[in-house]
């Protein structure tokens, strides 16, 4: 489940950063402005210009959630189910995901959804799910799309649940990605892949596992080098082929350990090509580090 406190990186317009310091938010938090509660709540829970400190967050979400603080009231009930400043507790947290849901909190239907799918504070009940993640997918709440897309996908695919449906998965899934979303670039280029409630598309395929592989899917990396060593969508390349499944494996991936094993025992690429791509996977991997070390300054 992929709900965390606080996970934005801004205030909701309904509190916008610059209606409170630190010092006209305390005092109007004390007197029991909901919305300053929930501007300290956020500093606690941040560590902004106060140490870090859950338990406070805890608090005065709590204060503006039990004044129907919708936005407190969701990152409330993150706080017990990642147990942060509170004790983990199921229950709590799905009273307080179903009171900012039925508010209309995107976020909120989303955590409900995932708490009737996985029958976390409550019964599991799929259709329950499927409504509530709806809700936050039309909303375009990425998290509620690629979940409702698995859902339909899953359900088609083992037959163990009604929602089964891969023309559903393949419209919530393509709406997720088209948002970035790594994980439904990947589950998208497999229904392009095989013609799973989309046309079979191998270049379309291409497309969705190279955005996904490129930005560290390790699963994307093996689709992808699947496809280079059949040539479907893309031309025939064992040298390709590797690269990408060496990237896999290097994340623990078994398709792409197994490959790379495979493709060593078997002395597929020349000791030159096997040299040159190593050098390749050992860049590209540095590349990435450094990306990440650039976006967290």
């Amino acid at each position: 489940m992929a709900v965390y406190l606080l996970a934005a990186s801004f205030f909701p317009s309904a509190v916008r950063a610059a209606d409170f310091t630190l010092e006209t938010a305390k005092p109007a938090a004390e007197k029991g402005d909901a919305k300053a509660q929930y501007f300290l709540a956020k500093c606690y829970a941040r560590g902004n210009g106060v140490p870090q400190d859950y338990a406070q967050a805890a608090e005065f979400l709590r204060r503006a959630a039990e004044q129907g603080f919708t936005y407190a009231q969701t990152d409330l009930a993150a706080l017990y189910t990642k147990g942060q400043g509170v004790k983990t507790d199921l229950a709590q947290a799905f009273k307080w995901y179903r009171k900012a849901a039925e508010q209309g909190d995107p976020l909120a239907q989303y955590g409900l959804g995932i708490a009737y799918s996985n029958g976390r504070g409550v019964s599991n009940d799929l259709n329950e799910a499927k409504q509530w993640l709806r809700k936050a997918a039309e909303q375009s709440q990425v998290e509620a799309q690629n979940t409702l897309g698995q859902l339909f996908f899953q359900g088609a695919e083992t037959g163990t649940n009604r929602l089964g449906d891969f023309a559903e998965a393949g419209k919530w899934l393509r709406k997720a990605a088209e948002q970035g979303y790594i994980d439904a670039m990947n589950n998208l280029g497999f229904l392009c892949e095989n013609g799973l409630g989309v046309n079979k598309d191998y270049t379309e395929a291409v497309k969705w596992y190279r955005i996904a592989a490129e930005n560290g899917s390790a699963k994307a990396q093996a689709n992808l080098a699947t496809l280079y060593e059949e040539g479907n969508g893309v031309p025939h390349n064992f040298v390709q082929a590797y690269f990408w499944f060496k990237l896999s494996a290097n994340q623990g991936d078994a398709v792409g350990k197994r490959y790379v094993e495979d493709y060593l025992a078997n002395e597929r690429l020349t000791p030159d090509e096997l040299a040159k791509t190593d050098k390749k996977v050992a860049e590209f991997l540095a590349s990435r580090t450094t990306l990440k070390l650039d976006r967290a300054k």
